[in-house]
């Protein structure tokens, strides 16, 4: 009888002590502290545009407004999409479905202003004065610009940065700048890039202007250095006859707006007497450009004005 007693309470003992382990397990599981949510990341950046400003972004641009030639083809190389364009933005061909502000020279701000758009996309040689002026209107501002190869290069991936498709932008600068590594850029024959106006005025491009970049990269010597801005095209200088007979260049880049049936200004100059005298003329070294390439489109599009200029003059050299 106490060998029975003895062991219950041997067992109470032990049951005791399992019930008062499991209160402090569930005790000890209950005071844990609950995960923490992690932070949600956050976006904020400060670029540079061409205009020497900083802009600030707080997150990435959704609905963008590019209304530049320029602007846009670099905003698609960066894999960017707009959803407004000036009237002359036509490259990708998809840009062609939206709607437009009117021309780059004088856009629409009703229009611009009632796509809400939170990023405007600019050029800065061209339309620096309407960066204040949206600004004023609550809009948001970047400039570019592709007055050298590596303008291009450079606003192509501040616009992957800022639309956070940094590896489309890092593809397509490699590919620009492996194509214009791979050009010879040794030609150093002498050369004027020359436009007419409607009142057959003729223009040279300067060196300093995206058309003048695009004969400067091939080493090529731009017969129209030092002279001042002048005349309806940015980046070009009038030429009187005299003035062209005088820089004799040995290579003559002509670019005609005016599209076909319209004489090509190639088959016209030839035919103005005293340029006759022209070694250009001459030999046969006159190059028409690509009005696209060369004036309407600068920017990622330059790699293809170059190797377009290099395969024409191989042409002509035989």
């Amino acid at each position: 009888m106490k060998r029975l007693f003895y062991l219950s309470f041997v067992v109470y003992l032990l049951m005791f002590a399992m019930v008062s382990c499991g209160d402090d397990s569930q005790s000890s599981m209950s005071a844990a502290p609950e995960p923490t949510a992690a932070p949600e990341p956050t976006f904020n950046l400060v670029v540079v545009d061409a205009l020497g400003r900083q802009v600030s972004f707080d997150q990435v641009p959704q609905k963008i407004a590019s209304i530049s030639p320029t602007a846009t083809e670099m905003l698609y190389a960066a894999g960017g999409t707009a959803v407004l364009r000036d009237r002359a933005s036509n490259f990708p061909s998809e840009v062609n479905e939206l709607p437009d502000v009117g021309s780059a020279y004088d856009p629409s701000t009703e229009t611009l202003v009632g796509a809400t758009p939170d990023l405007v996309l600019i050029e800065a040689l061209t339309q620096a004065r309407f960066a204040p002026m949206f600004e004023s209107m609550g809009l948001k501002v970047m400039a570019v610009k592709a007055e050298t190869a590596t303008d291009v290069t450079t606003f192509i991936s501040d616009l992957g940065t800022i639309l956070d498709t940094s590896d489309i932008a890092s593809a397509k600068v490699d590919d620009i700048n492996s194509r214009l590594e791979s050009l010879e850029s040794s030609d150093s024959r002498s050369v004027l890039i020359l436009i007419s106006d409607q009142d057959r005025n003729l223009y040279a491009a300067r060196p300093e202007s995206y058309t003048g970049l695009i004969a400067t990269t091939l080493g090529m010597s731009n017969k129209a250095a030092g002279l001042p801005d002048s005349g309806p095209f940015p980046g070009y200088a009038l030429m009187s006859t005299e003035a062209i007979l005088m820089a004799n260049p040995d290579v003559i880049v002509t670019l005609t707006p005016a599209p076909e049936p319209a004489p090509r200004l190639s088959q016209t100059i030839t035919q103005i007497p005293p340029f006759a005298a022209l070694t250009a003329i001459q030999m046969n070294q006159i190059v028409e450009g690509d009005v696209t390439l060369f004036l309407q489109a600068p920017g990622p599009s330059i790699v293809d004005a170059v190797e377009f200029l290099q395969e024409s003059l191989q042409t002509i050299k035989k």
